[in-house]
């Protein structure tokens, strides 16, 4: 064979001669014996499962201790009944990092969009959270601006009665502990906390509450919540109960007053189908809600019934709102069914249908709308 720039020459391959070795001499390549060669061999496959040991016994990488999250999320309203009008609308973008490092952490999101997010707000950008905690024995001590530790996480789109009243997705500052711990295959959580003082950044419908309320704030306050989940396979139950108690402080010459929020809830889950439920009832004054207009003030019972469906690229859902409010005598309802579309990680697609039956003092009747929303988050 010929190999071209001098590579070789005819009847050479590679630098090695074609040729059988002269006979009475031992032939191998590269000069290596072969006694060298088999101690070399041997050495190199004994250090094989050496290596793999150390590898096993290696400790796992560490997580990044700064992880973060940008989201956008764009929504659009196609009412059916009542006097709304179809609006598309930047729903709001956030950005959001937390930070955990040998028991400490620390978690910040910055959410922003025109006007506010409701017309109360004041700002185009506000703080939705941010709080500091250390893991102690007893669970994490956190303090700062959180989400509250009460009842049902609300899963809609839009929010149910228990966010349009103030209690859901409201975050306010404060300091306290959360935690949980294993009881067999079960797992009991707490929170426990002392609300130092409420804030505007709330999904409260404007005229309803405290939120809204020009000059008004709840403080001097405290909440708790704790669940035991009970664990039987691809069957789950989880109890849980919630409590608070604030104070509603408004504005020199009006009447201030405690506010006592307790519920219970359950939910049960069947592999990727869940449902739930929860019953509320609130101690506020029916007199300062009757004169304001304001009607979470009002001493009110509510309820909440909710199905979900998740599989890996949708999920279905419905949940049901319904809120008496006992001093005005007045009721009102929630349905909202839903899909959500998940094509790929980041990607969240939602349609949501509202019927909503608007108490007497709210004009009544019906607003029924289609509501579009586009989740994109990195």
């Amino acid at each position: 064979m010929r190999v071209s720039h001098g590579m070789s020459k005819p009847g050479w391959r590679m630098g090695t001669s074609s040729r059988p070795p002269p006979r009475g001499r031992p032939y191998h390549k590269g000069g290596l014996k072969p006694a060298a060669a088999a101690l070399g061999a041997a050495l190199l496959l004994a250090r094989f499962p050496a290596a793999r040991a150390e590898e096993a016994d290696a400790p796992p990488a560490k997580p990044p201790a700064v992880t973060w999250n940008v989201q956008a999320i764009v929504a659009a309203l196609a009412p059916t009944a009542g006097p709304e009008v179809s609006s598309a609308e930047f729903w709001y973008g956030s950005f959001s990092a937390s930070f955990v490092r040998d028991g400490f952490g620390a978690r910040a999101e910055v959410r922003g969009t025109p006007g506010g997010f409701r017309p109360y707000y004041g700002t185009d950008i506000w703080l939705e959270e941010g709080y500091a905690y250390m893991a102690t024995p007893a669970g994490d001590l956190f303090a700062g601006k959180r989400a509250r530790p009460f009842g049902l996480r609300d899963e809609t789109f839009e929010g149910n009665l228990f966010s349009w009243n103030g209690v859901s997705r409201a975050p306010d500052w404060g300091a306290g502990v959360a935690g949980e711990a294993r009881v067999g295959y079960n797992t009991v959580t707490w929170a426990a906390r002392w609300v130092g003082q409420g804030d505007e950044t709330s999904y409260e419908l404007t005229g309803r509450g405290a939120a809204s309320e020009p000059d008004t704030v709840v403080k001097n306050g405290g909440e708790a919540r704790a669940t035991y989940l009970v664990y039987k396979g691809i069957v789950t139950f989880t109890p849980g109960v919630s409590a608070s108690s604030v104070e509603v402080v408004r504005p020199p010459g009006l009447a201030s007053f405690r506010m006592t929020d307790v519920a219970a809830d359950l939910t049960a889950a069947l592999g990727p189908i869940a449902v739930m439920g929860q019953v509320f009832s609130r101690n506020g004054d029916a007199a300062v809600a009757a004169a304001s207009g304001r009607l979470a003030y009002d001493d009110g019972l509510a309820w909440l019934a909710g199905l979900r469906a998740e599989f890996p690229t949708v999920a279905f859902r419905y949940f049901y709102s319904h809120w008496s409010y006992q001093g005005v005598d007045e009721t009102e309802t929630l349905h909202q069914p839903a899909v959500v579309w998940m094509p790929r990680k980041g990607i969240e697609a939602t349609i949501e249908y509202r019927v909503h039956r608007l108490p007497r003092s709210l004009g009544g009747g019906n607003e029924n709308a289609f509501r579009f929303g586009l989740a994109l988050s990195f």
